[in-house]
């Protein structure tokens, strides 16, 4: 049992990191029914973005520095690039969100280049050792920032007022307008807050590997998680980043020896089995239409 803790400690800090960037895109899809293609590269703004403060600040301010511009940032692609599309057809408005990722890597790699870069500071050392086994700084951190980060948003949606408007607006946007709902203002802030989450997640993720393209690939893992959780369930979204996370670690412990490469593919390979037998996810809300 010793030697599979320090699996499972790595397999909950990864997993937080999957859990914080499923939210910010399930908490878009909920709001606007939008499937953010570019959240990946939302994350790797992000990251970048901290990057540049802590050429400057240590890295703890860096990151509080980061964190506006990234709301900012979201605000600014909603408003200018998605709002516009929004009525349009499903498959226009995916292959946008493709366009947009895109774009955005073209733009990281003009502005920093192409080469991978590695923050100047380091959060400071949170790390223990208990019962003989040693939980990093790196775990410590990412479950400490994302557990009751994403707790706290799940009980905003649910108990206070901007969390009744967004269900609102989510159930049926054309009422919400007709109550007096600002809409326009609510979704943009769905949309920062989806993009400050990526960075959070990217910037915790750059203090332990860099910042690169690298970080795309990391971004694609919040699919599985979404869908696992179901992209209409914020706390589902939550849960589900820490499932995979573990069954990661126990794949990268039993498995891998005898399956290489087998680890990078579980989460596709999970999610493709729990849709076989619940579509809408293990969270989701299952709808019935009638034709």
């Amino acid at each position: 049992m010793a030697d599979l803790l320090p699996y499972l400690i790595g397999g909950l800090a990864n997993g937080a990191l999957y859990s914080l960037l499923a939210l910010g895109f399930v908490l878009v899809y909920r709001a606007t029914s939008v499937v953010n293609f570019a959240i990946g590269e939302f994350l790797l703004v992000g990251a970048y973005l901290t990057y540049t403060f802590a050429l400057l600040l240590p890295l703890p301010l860096a990151l509080l520095a980061a964190l506006p511009l990234a709301f900012l940032f979201g605000v600014l692609v909603e408003r200018g690039f998605v709002r516009p599309l929004l009525g349009r057809n499903v498959v226009a408005v995916i292959m946008a969100t493709i366009g947009l990722a895109a774009a955005l890597d073209g733009g990281v790699q003009l502005l920093w280049g192409p080469d991978l870069k590695y923050l100047p500071g380091s959060l400071p050392d949170l790390g223990f050792e208990a019962g003989g086994v040693y939980v990093s700084s790196r775990a410590v951190w990412n479950l400490l920032l994302a557990l009751p980060l994403g707790l706290g948003l799940l009980w905003l949606l649910r108990k206070s007022r901007y969390g009744v408007l967004v269900r609102a607006i989510s159930e049926r946007e054309v009422a919400a307008l007709a109550l007096g709902i600002p809409t326009a203002r609510i979704l943009a802030g769905v949309w920062g807050v989806s993009a400050l989450l990526a960075t959070l997640a990217g910037a915790l993720l750059a203090a332990a590997s860099g910042v690169g393209h690298n970080l795309v690939f990391f971004g694609l893992k919040v699919f599985p998680v979404a869908i696992l959780g179901g992209l209409d369930a914020v706390g589902g979204a939550l849960a589900a980043g820490f499932l995979l996370g573990v069954l990661e670690a126990l794949s990268q412990r039993y498995l891998e020896a005898y399956l290489p490469g087998f680890t990078e593919a579980l989460p596709f390979v999970v999610v493709l089995l729990v849709l076989l037998v619940r579509p809408y996810g293990l969270f989701g809300e299952r709808q019935i239409e009638r034709v």
